[in-house]
């Protein structure tokens, strides 16, 4: 319903300005021409009844989707219960990480995938490792207390991904970015 009336208002709007248009520059106004303005009219009507009618159907889509994917998955911002054989940290660095980096960490999901890569020629750990986003944006490191463990591990069972467990937030909006790495 909302949608016809809508396209109503289109359309008699449109009229209405085209009347205005006409009059205003002096055209006479036939009878043939009156129905030419009208289809004009009336399909321009029709062209944005559908237009917001294929947006609402994709933002239901979308709707549908999301709502099917947390079904599927815990996608809470709650943070995952500890498990056994898990170590969970916080990623370290990320305040001296860049703007847009931080913005990348404020759109991590819980349960989301990244990836850990060492980092031998770091100059202040050679045993750091990098934590990566999915599409490959540095986002920080493993704290360096865990990165001996991890690196065994890593080298042992072939392993290079952690997961995100919750996002937290301080000053300035600043993410606090909760990550565990399972071990089996």
């Amino acid at each position: 319903m909302k949608t016809f009336l809508i396209a109503f208002g289109t359309w008699f709007l449109t009229n209405l300005i085209g009347a205005f248009v006409l009059k205003f520059l002096g055209i006479q106004v036939s009878e043939g021409l009156v129905l030419v303005l009208n289809i004009i009219t009336i399909s321009f009507a029709i062209f944005v009844a559908l237009s917001i009618i294929r947006r609402q159907l994709k933002k239901r889509k979308e709707e549908e989707e999301l709502n099917s994917v947390a079904a599927e998955e815990d996608v809470s911002s709650e943070p995952t219960p500890p498990m056994k054989d898990v170590l969970s940290f916080e990623l370290a660095g990320l305040y001296y990480r860049p703007k847009k980096v931080k913005e990348r960490a404020k759109e991590l999901m819980s349960n989301e995938s990244v990836f850990l890569k060492k980092d031998p020629t770091n100059p202040h750990d050679p045993n750091a490792i990098r934590v990566y986003s999915y599409d490959d944006i540095h986002l920080g490191y493993v704290p360096k207390y865990l990165c001996s463990e991890i690196l065994e591990y890593m080298d042992r069972e072939n392993a290079s991904i952690a997961y995100v467990d919750y996002i937290s937030y301080g000053r300035e909006d600043y993410p606090f970015v909760h990550l565990y790495f399972p071990i089996y």
